[in-house]
């Protein structure tokens, strides 16, 4: 590892923030070793020990039926389609069991956004799953709930009380991309805006619903708006504290 001090990174504190421009001067030209290690001892303040845990799951697409036709992807199919699928319970159920039997913790169900599928087919399916298997079960993308409640009739918060109350146990960020609406319309001009992702996961955790973030990056985006999109999970995180990851 480079010498600390080499690369112009500064020591930081737990309490220290980053402004918009030192992030993208660190993006710009800062060495990856050295960043690492900045965040490690960021990471050691915050939780002492050499203590790290991880999850062991698997990811569940439960259709590839979805009507948002973003521009990066080569997963979805239009209803209709010759290719387009949904998955039965039965094999829902299937691949809960085999991931537990191998060791697995969690299940991620995502998939596209299919008309057809309105909110009770999945209380059906998260009731059945948490009948039949102690698992937790991290899944439906905030594009995802927002177009369950939009099929279904309902707010997101009811369409997310209606879940949780099925068995939901929390919310995967998918469907970020990059949080900032310019990009949205670029490449998923179909789903939910920045702000409307950014509320289903205010309201999810309101809600005592747990949920990730992610980001795509690369796809139209400029560094100004990754930054953008970082400043905006941590501004939400501030709030309501509800991400995980």
């Amino acid at each position: 590892m480079p010498g600390r001090g080499t690369t112009g990174v500064p020591p930081v504190k737990p309490s220290a923030r980053l402004s918009d421009d030192e992030a993208l001067a660190l993006l710009a030209g800062g060495d990856l070793l050295e960043l690492g290690a900045r965040a490690d001892e960021v990471r050691r303040a915050l939780h002492p020990g050499d203590e790290v845990t991880f999850i062991v799951d698997r990811n569940i697409n439960y259709t590839n039926v979805c009507v948002s036709g973003c521009r990066f992807c080569a997963f979805y199919r239009a209803p209709g389609d010759p290719q387009a699928y949904v998955l039965t319970e039965a094999e829902i159920h299937a691949k809960v069991a085999e991931t537990l039997a191998l060791g697995g913790t969690a299940v991620m169900m995502q998939g596209g956004l299919n008309p057809d599928l309105d909110i009770t087919w999945y209380e059906r399916l998260l009731r059945g799953i948490k009948e039949r298997f102690t698992i937790h079960i991290h899944s439906l993308s905030p594009p995802e709930v927002a177009h369950i409640a939009a099929v279904s009739g309902l707010s997101v918060e009811e369409a997310l009380r209606r879940l949780r109350a099925a068995g939901l146990d929390s919310l995967p960020g998918g469907g970020a991309e990059v949080i900032v609406d310019r990009v949205r319309r670029a490449v998923s001009p179909h789903k939910i805006g920045a702000a409307g992702w950014l509320d289903v996961m205010r309201t999810a955790h309101r809600l005592g619903l747990p949920g990730t973030a992610t980001m795509m990056f690369g796809a139209r985006d400029t560094a100004t708006e990754r930054i953008a999109h970082l400043r905006a999970v941590r501004e939400l995180q501030d709030e309501t504290g509800g991400f995980t990851a």
